[in-house]
């Protein structure tokens, strides 16, 4: 189960306040484009104190469930799935955990994007070892796509592409960044999720 806290509720109408298109979106019940916004609200959010700690990444910790010092990239999209719920009165199909792999396995296969992944959609990405054994996920919401990349936001990541090319999966904040569609490093790109 998801529940948004008040205060990141109250982060997020804060941001969003000045922002026409997001007052369109939930005025018109357009979900998907809100969960969008509510996403590219909160770059900026930093860790604080430690890892996978600070006030704004505890609240996003406690959408689903608690925190305890764990990975929140799938909180920060479960987060801004709550947001958009909220304010538009639409339920995402979208299955609930902070697992990544478990959000992939546990959505209907009807919401996978089958060609390209349009604004809005949830990509998921495998970290494997030179075996091809499963060693975690990472998530982030597609803002746009431009031929071999694809721009996300992405939480407890780092900024954009790394000299390795690689995507990190326990980083600082939430950040917009670069991506290839073929994965980079040992971090393959798994699918897509369409979130409404």
């Amino acid at each position: 189960m998801k529940k948004i806290e008040p205060k990141m509720v109250e982060f997020l109408d804060g941001k969003l306040a000045g922002n026409g298109l997001a007052q369109l979106a939930i005025a018109n019940k357009d979900a998907r484009t809100l969960f969008r916004l509510a996403a590219q609200a909160c770059v900026g959010i930093r860790e604080e104190g430690g890892n996978n700690e600070g006030p704004l990444v505890e609240l996003i910790q406690e959408t689903i469930g608690g925190h305890s010092k764990e990975a929140w990239c799938m909180a920060f999209v479960q987060t801004c799935l709550a947001y958009a719920e909220l304010k538009t009165g639409i339920t995402s199909p979208v299955y609930v955990s902070e697992g990544c792999a478990q959000v992939w396995s546990g959505t209907d296969k009807k919401q996978r994007v089958k060609l390209i992944p349009a604004a809005g959609a949830i990509v998921i990405w495998g970290k494997y070892d030179k075996k091809g054994k499963y060693l975690g996920g990472h998530t982030g919401i597609v803002d746009h796509v431009d031929g071999q990349y694809f721009y996300p936001f992405e939480g407890n990541t780092t900024s954009g592409i790394t000299g390795k090319e690689e995507v990190v999966r326990d980083g600082g904040g939430v950040y917009y960044t670069k991506r290839r569609f073929a994965g980079q490093g040992n971090m393959k790109v798994r699918g897509f999720i369409k979130p409404f």
